[in-house]
């Protein structure tokens, strides 16, 4: 497009300059009239007078015209006006007469307006001065002015700028030439168009020749060759498709990704849920385990007076049967024995009752079944666990593919970025809701193995309390029998040792027990710690499980507008396409539209002078400003009479 338009203003400048540089001497037509319409105005456009030359071949000429007077130019032959006619004969080859017209309208209003350091002054204020110089032109349809010429006619319009005063010359649109020591400024006006210019300038001691405009009938033969931009433009369109079926492509994906995201926004909401339920119950159990610890320890506290007792008992039947023979037996030492055997037995029942509650408390479906009443079912928690497992390895393998797939577009860095660190975040909850599992596998283990220990520990307290219960017996009977049989010493003494005997049996078995008991308090405040380490860990998992909750939200918040933008972008390049989807015909069209416009239309050329005249073969404007010049002083001539040539009498018309 640009090389022919430059092409047709070249070649429309080449036919302006060459159908008005020399206006008087025209094309010859011998068949037909042809009009040069002088037309001069004062600096800002006004138009001052309009003298109109006519060109015919000789013979009797009859014209028309609305002439306030008329005179020949050519030859001495006589010419009358009556009216709007004018008459005359002539044996001339051609003939020239010039008329001034009475209506001063002509098809466009020109203004011309001058800015001096962004001050208007009139032409004759601004000659003489300096500074920085705006020109505005402005050049529009006059609609009083009958005719069809502003849409007929093109214009050129010829401004001169001295460099020697003129400097920063700047004139957008226009065709710069350089002409001697001066800068040439062409505007091309097209038919049925206006012209809107500035001239911007530095000057000093400003001055400027006449602004001429120049305007011809323009019908120019323009044959442009559009093959290869077809082929542009059919390139443009299928390059224009390819974009939107891209676009489409992206926001189908950003769909599933967004689809993707939601259900993993909710699978992770979830899973904060339980995580958080999970972390109330281990809080639950915490405290527990610490209520059963205290009692724990408080029986192994108990067990070194349990021990010291027994240990007193023991030696005390060795005193008694090292020296039976000896001592003399009252009835206050029976009393004493009876009694510590009494607080024996009870402490073992004690301890029998402590160990039944520790057995029954101590298991791990027991564990379970607390946890349960807590809100938290342990199985259902290693079930959803290793479905969280599993869900977030489907989570990372999703992500993962997105990731691949938005590597290969541009622009969507921030969001690959976003979802690596989404990978890294599933990854380390899977490592936690792992770790969790083992735990509970543990702790499992472990009360199972602790619950055997005290499963042993309780049958060994059975048989104590029941070896007991029966010592105890022989206490009492022992005492009863020593009350009243005082002198069957030798039975007694086969007894106490026999006593001595059974109780060291009863002695070490106790040791065993409170051996045990000190076991499994250790084993137990072992557990604790680890529940405590569960705890902490619990609170971990939470804190992890809400910033992947956040983050999981942001994530899909993100992929939300991505997916709005895809959808805006599919939108764009869809409605893109469907409006190039004719560009080709719609160019083609558009070329021949401009072509017609500057082509010109193939109409009659008619009479700027007269409808009355017929037969018109041409009509040319020529339209000339006063220049702006200083004023200087006068100086006296000699007046010199001399005879003018044609060329002479057409250069004082045009008020040169």
């Amino acid at each position: 497009m640009k090389t022919y338009k430059k092409g047709i203003a070249l070649s429309l400048a080449i036919l302006i300059a060459a159908s008005t540089s020399v206006p008087a001497f025209a094309a010859e037509n011998t068949s037909a009239k042809e009009e040069v319409i002088y037309i001069m105005t004062q600096a800002d456009g006004t138009v001052d007078n309009i003298n109109v030359v006519n060109l015919f071949c000789g013979g009797n000429i009859t014209d028309y015209g609305d002439y306030s007077s008329v005179k020949m130019l050519t030859t001495t032959d006589e010419i009358n006006q009556t009216g709007d006619t004018i008459t005359f004969s002539s044996s001339a080859e051609k003939v020239y007469y010039q008329g001034t017209l009475k209506e001063k309208e002509i098809p466009w209003n020109i203004s011309i307006q001058y800015f001096l350091d962004n001050k208007e002054y009139t032409a004759e204020e601004i000659a003489g001065k300096s500074g920085s110089l705006e020109i505005k032109i402005s050049i529009t349809e006059n609609s009083d002015c009958k005719g069809s010429y502003f849409n007929d006619y093109a214009l050129q319009s010829t401004f001169v700028l001295d460099t020697d005063i003129c400097s920063n010359i700047q004139a957008d649109g226009a065709t710069v030439a350089n002409v001697g020591s001066d800068k040439q400024l062409l505007y091309t006006v097209l038919p049925g168009k206006g012209l809107e210019a500035s001239i911007y300038a530095d000057v000093k001691n400003f001055e400027m020749d006449s602004v001429s405009i120049n305007g011809i009938k323009l019908n120019l033969n323009v044959e442009i060759d559009d093959e290869e931009l077809t082929e542009k433009v059919e390139e443009l369109m299928e390059a224009t498709q390819k974009l939107n079926d891209g676009a489409t492509e992206i926001y189908d994906g950003t769909e599933d990704l967004k689809t993707g995201s939601s259900s993993l926004d909710t699978g992770i909401s979830s899973l904060n849920s339980g995580v958080s339920d999970l972390d109330s119950g281990i809080a639950t159990l915490q405290n527990g385990m610490k209520s059963m610890q205290t009692g724990l320890n408080t029986l192994n506290g108990q067990s070194s007076t349990l021990t010291k007792s027994s240990t007193q008992i023991k030696t005390a039947l060795e005193t008694i049967q090292n020296n039976l023979s000896a001592v003399s037996i009252s009835a206050d030492q029976l009393q004493q024995l009876t009694s510590a055997s009494s607080k024996i037995k009870s402490g073992i029942s004690n301890l029998s009752e402590g160990i039944s509650s520790l057995k029954n408390n101590l298991g791990y479906a027991q564990y379970k079944a607390v946890m349960s009443q807590n809100g938290l079912d342990i199985d259902s928690l290693k079930n959803n666990n290793q479905q969280a497992i599993t869900n977030c390895s489907n989570q990372i393998e999703s992500l993962n593919q997105t990731i691949a797939t938005l590597e290969n577009q541009t622009g969507y860095e921030s969001q690959v970025t976003q979802l690596r660190e989404q990978v890294s975040n599933l990854e380390n909850i899977i490592q936690l809701l792992s770790a969790n599992n083992v735990a509970i596998g543990g702790t499992e283990s472990y009360l199972n193995s602790v619950s055997q220990g005290v499963d042993d520990l309780y049958n060994g307290v059975a048989t104590l309390q029941n070896e007991y219960d029966k010592f105890d017996t022989a206490i009492s009977e022992l005492a009863d029998s020593l009350s009243g049989m005082v002198t069957k010493m030798s039975e007694l003494t086969t007894g106490i040792n026999q006593l001595v005997t059974n109780y060291k049996e009863f002695d070490n078995g106790l040791n065993t027990y409170t051996d045990g008991v000190a076991t499994i308090v250790s084993g137990y405040n072992q557990m604790v710690s680890g529940i405590s380490s569960l705890a902490s860990g619990s609170k971990e998992l939470l804190n992890g499980s809400d910033k992947l909750s956040s983050g999981s939200s942001e994530l899909y918040d993100g992929i939300a507008a991505l997916c709005d933008g895809a959808k805006e972008l599919n939108d764009g390049t869809s409605e893109l396409n469907s409006e190039t989807s004719k560009m080709d015909t719609e160019i083609l069209d558009k070329i021949d539209e401009i072509l017609s416009s500057i082509e010109g239309e193939k109409t009659e050329t008619k009479s700027f002078v007269s409808e009355k005249n017929k037969n018109v073969d041409n009509v040319q404007f020529v339209i000339k400003t006063s220049a702006i010049e200083k004023e200087e002083p006068e100086v006296e001539k000699k007046e010199q009479s001399e005879t003018k040539s044609l060329w002479q009498k057409f250069i004082q018309l045009f008020g040169f």
